[in-house]
C-alpha cells in the first residue's frame, strides 16, 4: 500500500496531492514530494528485519501528520470522489494506522528475540 501511495506522489495523482495541501503550509509541492520519498522509504524499511520498526513507526507518525491534509480536502469541498469525503478518509487512515501500529507492536515486543 505505501509502494503504490508513496509512488502517486510523483505521477499520476501528484497535482491532486499538492492541492490536498492546506494553504497555510509553504512549498506544497515539496511537503508531496518528502512526504512520497518517505513512504517510499518506509516501505522498504518494512520488508527488511533490522529496519521494521523503524519503519512502521515512521509510517504511523506519517499517517498521524498527514492527516489534516485528508480532513482539509473533505472539509473545505475539495473532495471529488466519495472516499474522499470525510468519514472514508477517516477510516481508511485508522485501518492504515492500525496495521502499521500492529506491526510495530509485534516487532517492539520480539525485539529481543529477533
Amino acid at each position: 500500500m505505501f509502494m503504490l501511495t508513496g509512488s502517486v506522489h510523483f505521477v499520476y495523482l501528484r497535482t491532486e496531492l499538492i492541492g490536498m495541501v492546506p494553504p497555510i503550509l509553504p512549498y506544497p509541492d515539496l511537503i508531496v514530494t518528502i512526504t512520497g520519498v518517505l513512504e517510499l522509504a518506509g516501505a522498504v524499511g518494512l520488508l527488511w528485519r533490522p529496519t521494521v520498526l523503524w519503519a512502521s513507526g515512521g509510517l504511523s507518525l506519517l499517517l498521524v501528520a498527514m492527516f489534516p491534509a485528508n480532513l482539509y480536502i473533505a472539509v473545505n469541498g475539495h473532495a471529488t470522489s466519495p472516499e474522499d469525503a470525510l468519514i472514508p478518509r477517516t477510516l481508511m487512515q485508522i485501518l492504515f494506522l492500525s496495521v502499521s501500529l500492529s506491526i510495530w507492536v509485534f516487532y517492539f515486543r520480539r525485539r529481543s528475540r529477533l
